[in-house]
């Protein structure tokens, strides 16, 4: 059987004490073993580990990050509720880097034992909270060292596999001072549910309720020098938008990980986003720095390159040909060439890639269905790609003038801008 390394992401249900469904926490299993041989019943959220990962919690933190906010999507990991996800302390010490606009309403923050318990910390939870957000510390106990922050805290989890009844009782009682909701986790039974909810705690989480979910783990990776540049150029005031979508173009993982972004349902946008520059106008500079500083911590290998000229000369082809047939606008039509090789790119289907990017039915049309006005434009590339002179030379796209012209420009560009990538 082969032996794999691969990180499997688990969600934990959490509800009231009537058992109405209030959100979720996101975990992680790391494993060396065969798909098959993990077990998605597994009750403790870390029970398949290696130590790389738990030597890490930054990355470990940032994997989650970038599974709830770029591949899975908040609004499916939600479900309309709340999703709880760790944050570290080098988070916290860069607090420009957090999530802001309307993904703050479905995220809580939580914070570990380990997290310093002094005035930065604090501050930055005053900061944290003044967005918007909620704070939750987890496997809160007796004499904890988090006591000072809990001015600043919406949710304290007390473990109950730590604790015997009487003691969990006193820590009720004694958190009951602060204006927290109080949250169980690790109740594994029926039984232990009913001694646990007479003492009056807000939220529940445990095998009895429900066991923790496997959600499949996409295979999307980021270049982290691509990465690096674009948040060099995110924290410099004086970077023009156009700089920013240059340096996005040159990354297909990042690229198609915006546009399911912006198109989720946490930014309930009238109309489906087609290309780049919408993407990145909606999103905004401050949200771009979150993703890409998580992507960077999450430190994923790449494995897009070996087809990236092919997707920048096909894009800027589609781009430059709608440009001088007047086809408007024309990043909707680069977006259209370099979406049309995601999936060699991720080596996944590009019929769910494109329908996870809930894109308008336009481009979803070209793409799938090879149907509609965009269709024809991308065809048309494909036809040059593949030197079919003599059905080139009956097309009506086809200028013996522009054409030659126009795809030379292109492979030009896409040199350059590789080159430039490297050089970097």
């Amino acid at each position: 059987m082969e032996t794999i390394n691969r990180l499997c992401m688990t969600r934990l249900t959490f509800c009231d004490r009537d058992l109405i469904r209030k959100g979720f926490e996101l975990a992680y299993h790391e494993t060396n073993s065969a798909p098959d041989t993990i077990d998605p019943n597994a009750t403790q959220p870390r029970a398949i580990k290696t130590s790389s990962l738990e030597k890490n919690s930054i990355e470990v933190n940032a994997k989650i990050a970038s599974f709830a906010l770029l591949d899975y999507g908040l609004d499916q990991a939600s479900e309309n509720g709340k999703v709880i996800i760790s944050i570290s302390q080098i988070c916290l010490a860069n607090i420009k880097t957090l999530p802001v606009a309307q993904i703050k309403d479905c995220l809580v923050l939580q914070l570990g034992p380990d997290i310093e318990a002094n005035s930065t910390t604090l501050a930055a939870l005053k900061e944290i909270r003044s967005k918007g957000f909620q704070v939750a510390l987890s496997d809160y106990g007796p004499n904890d060292h988090r006591q000072a922050l809990l001015s600043e805290v919406d949710i304290v989890t007390l473990n109950s596999q730590r604790f015997i009844l009487g003691d969990m009782k006193k820590l009720y009682t004694e958190l009951r001072h602060y204006p927290v909701s109080l949250r169980v986790s690790r109740i594994e039974s029926w039984q232990a549910f009913e001694k646990l909810r007479p003492i009056g705690f807000d939220l529940y989480q445990g095998s009895f309720l429900a066991k923790p979910e496997l959600l499949d783990t996409p295979k999307n990776s980021a270049n982290r020098v691509v990465l690096l540049r674009l948040l060099a150029l995110l924290f410099d005031d004086t970077s023009s938008l156009a700089k920013i979508e240059l340096v996005i173009e040159q990354e297909p993982t990042l690229f198609y990980r915006l546009l399911k972004f912006v198109n989720s349902a946490a930014y309930r946008l009238p109309n489906k986003v087609d290309s780049l520059h919408q993407a990145v106008v909606y999103i905004g500079t401050e949200t771009l720095r979150t993703l890409a500083a998580i992507l960077v911590w999450a430190k994923d290998d790449h494995k897009a390159y070996t087809v990236f000229p092919q997707i920048l000369t096909r894009a800027k082809s589609c781009e430059l040909l709608a440009k001088e047939l007047g086809y408007t606008p024309v990043d909707r039509y680069f977006t259209l060439g370099f979406l049309s090789l995601l999936d060699v790119a991720l080596d996944q289907p590009l019929n769910s890639l494109i329908k996870s990017l809930a894109v308008s039915s336009e481009m979803q049309s070209a793409l799938i269905n090879n149907e509609g006005p965009l269709a024809e434009v991308l065809n048309f590339v494909r036809l040059w790609e593949k030197a079919d002179w003599q059905t080139l030379e009956q097309h009506p796209l086809f200028s013996p003038e522009q054409t030659p012209e126009l795809m030379q420009q292109a492979q030009h560009w896409a040199v350059e801008t590789e080159v430039a990538m490297y050089k970097s």
